[in-house]
């Protein structure tokens, strides 16, 4: 229920404002209330995916790229999460998402918890964009043309620095 209030809550600011570059960081604000603590007072790991999926949904929603009905659905490839501090009851924190490319297949994100200055958890997500069950290519979803970089040296690299930071 809690996901689905704070799901809502986003909706209505998201749809409220000006469309957002794809390119943009997407910031969101939570603070940890109690139905979102685990056995041992603080936000339990498996928590932070509902704030990373939040954060993705601010992405594409926040750039109107669901509404130019490129693609019907969104699945996650593949995530993997950092978590390097607990955050306590009633702490606030900000979960940033930001696009870190995209190939033939897959769009990359990056997300960072913050609780202040201090880094809680990295996460990083690999997603694919369906229509019918069939794989639409991100550069068509984003209307942006094929990355030059090598976006998977980049995750590779990205995965590589989050395992040092255990």
């Amino acid at each position: 229920m809690n996901l689905l209030v704070r799901l809502f809550w986003l909706a209505l600011r998201v749809w409220c404002r000006v469309p957002r570059d794809v390119h943009a960081v997407s910031r969101l604000h939570f603070r940890v209330w109690l139905h979102d603590l685990g056995w041992r007072d603080h936000l339990p790991n498996y928590r932070f995916m509902s704030f990373f999926e939040l954060g993705r949904f601010d992405f594409w929603h926040a750039s109107r790229l669901p509404f130019r009905r490129r693609y019907r659905t969104r699945l996650i490839a593949a995530q993997e999460v950092v978590y390097l501090r607990p955050i306590a009851p009633l702490a606030r924190f900000s979960c940033s998402t930001r696009l870190l490319g995209w190939d033939e297949k897959y769009c990359y994100f990056l997300h960072q918890v913050h609780c202040g200055e201090t880094l809680m958890a990295v996460g990083l997500v690999k997603e694919v964009c369906l229509w019918g069950g069939r794989v639409v290519s991100p550069a068509q979803v984003l209307q942006l043309p094929a990355q030059d970089v090598p976006v998977m040296q980049q995750w590779q690299r990205l995965q590589d620095e989050l395992k040092t930071l255990c």
